[in-house]
């Protein structure tokens, strides 16, 4: 949980941005965190739903709006810009570990994927994008893995924050998805026979991998699933299974611009009518803000 020491929530007019801030309430208190920022992010001549955007103002309502003891640690600012782009400075700027922000369900013809997945590609840090109505609780997650480091910080992440909670038997779900390829004809053998061979070969993979994770005092499981749709695959078994929240690692290269979300990581972002906490690297794409949004 020392990973996230400095949250930073943004408002953006944005229905969901009260149970956004009871998200940033509720995991700066499991984190400890030191500092928290509340941005409202409002393009100049434009409408908004906060009817008064005078700095005192909207801090006060703000800060009525979280526990004494966050508001206490926490800054509200208002800033002119456009959108993503100022949210991303700003991310920058402060050296958050954590941004956090609300959106509409994606089936809301209002609402606006692309957006979040620009967020979530450029952030310099681990993004937690919240839908509209969801209700707030922390004891069951599913990390969608691929053996990758960026997969083990984030089921190391999803433990983390499961183990803090305290009211229940907390529950992590790791999910690989595979898929048989059409290859499996030469290999002389049928379908659910390739199937079965390529899932004993990833079940000897995690056993490797899970070496390398501490699971205690977590209800943990894995589970393989075979699909040709990894993100609609995920998003079922968070259905099923009644999970709270989608932790994904993203990949990040930090040496040029493909510094972006794997394009698994987007579409179960975009499609999700749950809470999920894109875990990065802090820092790994702040060459490439510099290059688009100029230096500090």
């Amino acid at each position: 949980m020392k990973r996230f020491k400095r949250l930073g929530v943004f408002l953006h007019d944005s229905p969901a941005e009260e149970i956004a801030l009871a998200y940033t309430a509720r995991l700066a208190a499991l984190a400890d965190s030191e500092s928290v920022f509340c941005i409202h992010v409002h393009d100049k001549g434009e409408e908004t739903a906060w009817p008064d955007l005078e700095p005192e103002n909207f801090k006060a309502r703000v800060l009525a709006m979280l526990p004494p003891e966050i508001a206490e640690r926490t800054t509200v600012e208002v800033h002119e810009g456009s959108g993503v782009p100022e949210m991303l400075r700003s991310a920058r700027d402060r050296e958050l570990d954590l941004m956090i922000v609300g959106r509409r369900l994606p089936s809301n013809q209002m609402g606006i994927g692309s957006t979040f997945n620009r967020l979530a590609r450029k952030a310099p840090c681990s993004v937690l994008v919240v839908p509209n109505r969801v209700h707030l609780h922390l004891g069951r997650f599913l990390v969608p893995i691929d053996f990758s480091e960026h997969s083990k910080m984030a089921l190391e992440t999803a433990l983390a924050f499961a183990r803090s909670n305290s009211t229940e038997k907390p529950q992590v779900v790791a999910q690989t998805v595979y898929c048989v390829g059409y290859g499996y004809k030469k290999t002389g053998v049928g379908f659910h026979e390739a199937g079965r061979q390529l899932e004993d070969r990833i079940q000897k993979k995690f056993a490797r991998f899970i070496r390398q994770v501490d699971t205690d005092g977590v209800d943990f499981e894995f589970i393989c699933t075979c699909s040709e749709r990894t993100s609609a695959a995920v998003h079922d078994l968070a259905s099923v299974m009644k999970m709270d929240m989608i932790v994904v690692g993203s990949r990040g290269v930090s040496t040029s611009p493909a510094a972006l979300l794997g394009g698994t990581a987007e579409r179960i972002l975009c499609d999700s009518p749950l809470p999920v906490l894109l875990v990065k690297r802090k820092g790994e794409t702040v060459h490439l803000l510099d290059a688009l949004l100029g230096q500090k």
